[in-house]
């Protein structure tokens, strides 16, 4: 059981690094918004949704179960936003498009995404335990995927919340202690309760359907919405780049 906790720790480790990178960061966000949205995209398209397909083919889950959960994930958090922006408010321009002037939706919005990577970060924790219950060197194989994209996971969580609460805001340091932890008591859990590998590929599609709604619905627009910023797309090639590199060498 002690390799195995120990195994455990490296998520953990990943994730508040991470984080703690862009909460000591003083200077505008727009870099890691532009990072992290190509992080994410990264993850989504050459990680999450590969590992699911091919789980899924290996564990007897249709491809078409794979793809309506990356569809109905990216669906539930469009409609969520609707929902949310839902509210009269006036703008100081009768422009359709301008950005909701509303504070608190504005704020709403970022806890909705944060709490939404904590609880994916406790799900690479389930996957983690789960893999180790099965076989121990699918318990490692998960365990490197986990660690080589939850570093991203903890700087975007951070990204979303200090851009929308400010820099010294104590929830931010709160919440990516909380998006550190969960991945931990995840492999807790798994460990106990044995997740399938067939639920695991479903899982990851999910997921992958929920990193593409949040940046392409909030990290990317407002990191390509300053002109000013023309690096941005650079680095959000970049952050696509970085996932593929980490694919290519250390497959899983």
């Amino acid at each position: 059981m002690s390799p195995i906790i120990a195994y455990a720790l490296l998520p953990l480790i990943s994730t508040f690094l991470g984080g703690y990178v862009v909460l000591r960061w003083k200077r505008d966000l727009h870099p890691w918004l532009s990072l992290s949205g190509g992080i994410l995209l990264g993850v989504a398209f050459l990680d999450l949704l590969p590992e699911a397909f091919e789980q899924g083919a290996e564990n007897g889950v249709n491809a078409m179960v794979i793809g309506a959960g990356a569809l109905g994930a990216i669906l539930f958090f469009h409609i969520l936003d609707k929902l949310l922006g839902a509210h009269h408010h006036e703008h100081a321009s009768p422009t359709p498009d301008e950005h909701c002037a509303n504070e608190r939706h504005h704020t709403t919005h970022a806890w909705i995404r944060a709490a939404g990577l904590v609880l994916h970060s406790l799900m690479d924790g389930l996957a983690i335990g789960g893999g180790f219950a099965a076989d121990p060197s699918l318990g490692l194989l998960i365990t490197l995927a986990v660690v080589m994209h939850d570093f991203s996971d903890g700087m975007s969580t951070v990204t979303i919340l200090k851009n929308a609460l400010g820099p010294k805001h104590r929830g931010v340091l709160y919440t990516l202690l909380l998006d550190a932890l969960a991945p931990f008591i995840g492999v807790l859990i798994g460990l106990k309760l044995g997740i399938s590998a067939g639920m695991i590929a479903v899982m990851l599609a999910i997921f992958s359907g929920f990193f593409i709604s949040i940046s392409l619905s909030e990290l990317l627009p407002q990191a390509h919405a300053d002109k000013t910023h023309r690096a941005g797309l650079a680095l959000t090639v970049l952050g696509i780049a970085f996932v593929l590199t980490f694919r290519l060498l250390a497959p899983v």
